[in-house]
C-alpha cells in the first residue's frame, strides 16, 4: 500500500476500508517512530485532536475498531516498531481488549480518555504540548472544519482544541488550558454557526483571535489553508462528507507541512484551485479510493464547470435495495459501484457518506 500514481503529479493513498487506508498513509513513515497514536475509526472526535498531537511528536495515527484491533493494523504496528503508543479515547471507544492487544506491540502504552470528547481533547493536548503560542479552536459537533485545522495546526506545532461550538462562552477548563499553554493567538475554524460569537468574544479577552470561515465546509477549508500556507510542495485532498480517510491523513499532512483540503467527491471549488495554483504545488495526494474521491479532484476540476455527463449504460434501479438484501459487504459494494457513477447512492446504502455501503455486513470494515 504505497503511493500509486493515478496521473502525472497525482497520487492516491487508499485501501479496501478505512483501516487499510490509514495503514497506507502510515506507511509513509519509516520504522522506529517515537510515538504512534491510535483512535476509533468509527468516530471522528478523539482523532481530531490526536492528529496534530501525532504530527508535533513525529508519529502517525492509526485507526481501530472499538472491540478488535484489525489484523492489518497489527501488522503495521509491528512494522513501525513504535517506542510508545498513545490511545485517544476512553474504554467505550477503544476497549480494554484492544488496549491489551496494543500492550503486546510496544514497550509503553498510554490511554488518554476523558468523560467526553472535549475532556479527551484537553488531555491529549496537555500530554503532547508543553507550550503553544498559537492554537486552533474547532467545534466537536462535526468534523469538516477541524480536519483542515488539524493539518494546518500540525504544520506549525499547534494544537486543535475541541469545544462545544453551540455554547455561549468558553468553558473554564478550556480557558485554563489556553492559559497554561501560553496561547496568544487563537484561530477559530468555522463561522458563527459552528463556533458561536460568544466563544469568540470570550477568547478576545486573553488572546488575539482570527476567525477562518467561508460559506460552507469547502470554503472554510480553503480559508484555513490560505491563511496557514504561503508555500508547500504538495496538498492532500479528502471528501467533505466523510471523515474516515482524512483522520490519519491529517497527521501526515501536518508532519509534512502540507495543507489538507476538504472537497466535494468529484471536484474542487474555484477558491481551492486558485490557492493551489498560487502555491505552485507539484504533488496532489488523494485520500481514499475512487468511490470516495474521483480523478476530477486530482485534476482540479472546478465544481459547476461545464463537463458532459457520461452516457447512461444501465437503467436507474431506484431505491430498490436494502443492506439486508446482500449477504456480504463485497456483494453490496459491487452493486453500489455499478450504479453510483451515474445515479449516486439511489438506494441509500452508504449511511455515513464515506463511499462504503453496508459496511456492517460480513467482510465489511465495521463487521
Amino acid at each position: 500500500m504505497k503511493f500509486q500514481s493515478a496521473a502525472p503529479s497525482v497520487s492516491r493513498l487508499s485501501g479496501s476500508d478505512r483501516y487499510e487506508t490509514a495503514v497506507a498513509i502510515s506507511q509513509q513513515f519509516d520504522p522506529g517512530v517515537s510515538v504512534l497514536y491510535i483512535a476509533n475509526g468509527a468516530g471522528y472526535a478523539d482523532a481530531l485532536s490526536a492528529a496534530p498531537a501525532a504530527a508535533v511528536q513525529g508519529g502517525p495515527l492509526l485507526l481501530t475498531a472499538a472491540n478488535e484491533l484489525p489484523k492489518v493494523v497489527v501488522a503495521e504496528i509491528k512494522r513501525l516498531n513504535p517506542s510508545k503508543i498513545v490511545v485517544a479515547g476512553g474504554s467505550s471507544v477503544v476497549s480494554g481488549s484492544v488496549l491489551s492487544a496494543l500492550k503486546k506491540l510496544a514497550p509503553s502504552v498510554k490511554r488518554l480518555g476523558g468523560s467526553d470528547r472535549y475532556e479527551t481533547s484537553r488531555l491529549i493536548i496537555d500530554y503532547a504540548f508543553d507550550s503553544a503560542p498559537t492554537a486552533y479552536l474547532a467545534t466537536g459537533r462535526n468534523f469538516p472544519d477541524a480536519l483542515s485545522a488539524s493539518a494546518a495546526a500540525g504544520s506549525i506545532g499547534a494544537p486543535v482544541i475541541l469545544v462545544d461550538g453551540n455554547k455561549s462562552s468558553i468553558d473554564k477548563s478550556t480557558s485554563a488550558l489556553i492559559k497554561s499553554l501560553g496561547v496568544t493567538q487563537t484561530n477559530i475554524a468555522g463561522g458563527t454557526g459552528v463556533v458561536s460569537s460568544g466563544i469568540e468574544s470570550a477568547l478576545k479577552k486573553t488572546t488575539t483571535v482570527k476567525r477562518l470561515s467561508g460559506s460552507n465546509r469547502y470554503a472554510t477549508s480553503a480559508a484555513i489553508n490560505k491563511y496557514a500556507f504561503s508555500s508547500s510542495s504538495e496538498a492532500y485532498f479528502t471528501v467533505g462528507t466523510g471523515f474516515a480517510d482524512a483522520l490519519a491523513g491529517a497527521a501526515l499532512a501536518g508532519r509534512n507541512g502540507s495543507p489538507l483540503y476538504v472537497v466535494e467527491r468529484t471536484c474542487v471549488s474555484s477558491a481551492v484551485k486558485n490557492d493551489i495554483t498560487a502555491l505552485g504545488l507539484s504533488q496532489h495526494v488523494l485520500l481514499g479510493g475512487s468511490a470516495v474521491l474521483t480523478s476530477g479532484v486530482g485534476k482540479l476540476t472546478v465544481c459547476g464547470s461545464s463537463t458532459p455527463k457520461p452516457t447512461a449504460t444501465t437503467s436507474n434501479p431506484g431505491d430498490t435495495k436494502n443492506c439486508s438484501d446482500f449477504a456480504t459487504y463485497a456483494q453490496a459494494r459491487t452493486w453500489y459501484l455499478k450504479y453510483y457513477p451515474q445515479y449516486g447512492d439511489v438506494a441509500r446504502l452508504d449511511y455515513d457518506n464515506d463511499g462504503r455501503p453496508c459496511e456492517t455486513l460480513p467482510g465489511g470494515p465495521s463487521s
